[in-house]
């Protein structure tokens, strides 16, 4: 499967995604990566996920039809992540906790021939 085709995405903290569009001032192409997941009560079967792009700006959470409309998945890289407030979200991002698994999203950006935009 191409990482571009719009199917149904049972996404996990780590998967690497593409925004398909604009969300403040992300531009649609922008990278991020789910840093959580949870169920969603109206759905018992989907998850709602939550994205934290590549410049450190958390969009927020998506249930199952807003994966499917804005996100495009691209790959997956290790990371776990536990998530516990938006402002220690931030202070792991500043800390640099992402880096790495931010330049391996890059990577395959580039081996799925998307160039990274954020």
């Amino acid at each position: 499967m191409k990482s571009d085709e719009k199917t149904v995405q049972a996404y996990h903290v780590g998967h690497i995604v593409r925004i398909t569009e604009s969300f403040g001032p992300n531009p649609a192409g922008s990278m991020g990566i789910v840093y959580e997941t949870y169920p969603d009560n109206e759905v018992p079967v989907s998850e709602i996920v939550s994205i934290l792009l590549t410049n450190g700006h958390d969009i927020g959470s998506f249930n199952q039809a807003e994966q499917t409309a804005s996100l495009t998945w691209l790959g997956h890289v290790d990371i776990t992540y536990a998530y516990s407030s938006p402002n220690q979200l931030m202070v792991d991002y500043r800390n640099g906790y992402f880096n790495q698994a931010f330049a391996e999203a890059r990577v395959i950006a580039d081996q799925v021939g998307m160039s990274s935009v954020a």
